[in-house]
């Protein structure tokens, strides 16, 4: 395997943070999505991890959802979460969209070069709704 890694953007809210009860003046108060940790242990490996979010903007917000993520990380460990390594998990906290590999969010359509697409409807688009939206 190459040593290259490319990029994969990870949205937070609602992708690393559980956002269940949207968004809060900014005040990041949920906690890590299930297996998120396991999951970025794993995805390290292969690709430089990069967290992106509508809160990326701010530079204070960035070094609010680090902390946060380096709490739950702790918490997660105390709880017995199973890891392969004790060293820190690295994420880059960008302040602009990444010329990523991949993205993962929890409010996006891939487009498979079809606008007329469905799932690409004004309709479908307004009817989506998020994994956490019941």
């Amino acid at each position: 395997m190459s040593d290259f890694k490319p990029i994969l953007c990870v949205d937070f809210d609602g992708v690393v943070h559980s956002y269940e009860k949207g968004w809060q003046d900014g005040v990041i108060y949920g906690t890590v999505t299930p297996g998120f940790f396991e999951w970025a242990e794993q995805a390290a490996k292969q690709f430089n991890l990069v967290i992106y979010s509508s809160r990326s903007k701010s530079e204070e917000a960035r070094v609010d959802m680090l902390v946060w993520l380096i709490d739950q990380r702790r918490e997660w460990r105390k709880a017995g979460g199973m890891h392969e390594t004790d060293a820190a998990l690295d994420f880059e906290f960008a302040d602009q969209k990444p010329p990523a590999w991949l993205t993962i969010d929890d409010r996006a359509i891939c487009f498979k070069g079809d606008w007329s697409a469905p799932e690409l409807t004004p309709d479908a688009m307004r009817a989506f709704k998020p994994w956490n939206v019941k």
